[in-house]
């Protein structure tokens, strides 16, 4: 199987959405949905892939503002999200109660499990939790690729100052189970450029 990831970022707050597709089958997955759906439709189109679900790394607004949008162009396919923040996405309630809601309730959910593998048409991806900056952030890998959200960031890592984060939780998910990875793994985080485990374990002035 030969993995092509591409991303689109809104303009408010720069947060990446990816589109993750298998080369060989079409099968395709975004991963997160930012406040501007269309760039990831029309991304979609442009490479005449089939979206076999949508999986949330958390459920911050900027990463699921744009979701409603992306069902109505997709269909109803799964909402893949970790059961600590399913009803941000099944009910419409809000993650933070330092924000308001964020989307319209969603049917068609379901939980991403520590450990498990979670299957998008041919393509698999392996579900790690890594929360600190939501309850319920996670890291899904695929190959050689970790998609870490707003955990860990090239030269950085989430915030924890939020009313339902952990600063402690953060550092021991990333350290146990991200810079645990091989080096040459390639982190694609929730906002900012791509980078690598190896890289991160070296010089990120957060984990040195």
């Amino acid at each position: 199987m030969t993995i092509r990831v591409e991303a689109t970022a809104d303009r408010q707050f720069r947060t990446n959405s990816y589109l993750v597709e298998d080369d060989e089958t079409k099968d395709a997955a975004v991963i997160d949905a930012n406040l501007e759906p269309q760039l990831m439709i029309d991304l979609v189109r442009a490479r005449n892939v089939k979206v076999k679900a949508v999986l949330l790394t958390h459920t911050d607004v900027d990463h699921v503002g744009g979701l409603s949008d992306l069902l109505g162009a997709f269909g109803p396919v799964p909402v893949a999200v970790h059961e600590t923040e399913r009803h941000v996405v099944s009910q419409g309630r809000p993650l933070r109660r330092e924000f308001g809601a964020s989307t319209s309730p969603v049917e068609n959910v379901i939980d991403l499990v520590e450990g498990e593998t979670f299957r998008a048409g041919s393509l698999a991806f392996e579900v790690l939790h890594t929360p600190g900056h939501s309850p319920g952030g996670v890291t899904l890998k695929i190959g050689d690729n970790l998609f870490t959200g707003d955990a860990l960031f090239a030269g950085s890592i989430g915030r924890s100052d939020f009313s339902n984060s952990n600063a402690e939780e953060l550092l021991l998910g990333i350290t146990g189970k991200l810079l645990s990875q091989p080096d040459a793994h390639i982190v694609y985080s929730g906002h900012g450029p791509a980078t690598t485990i190896g890289r991160e374990r070296k010089t990120n002035p957060f984990l040195t």
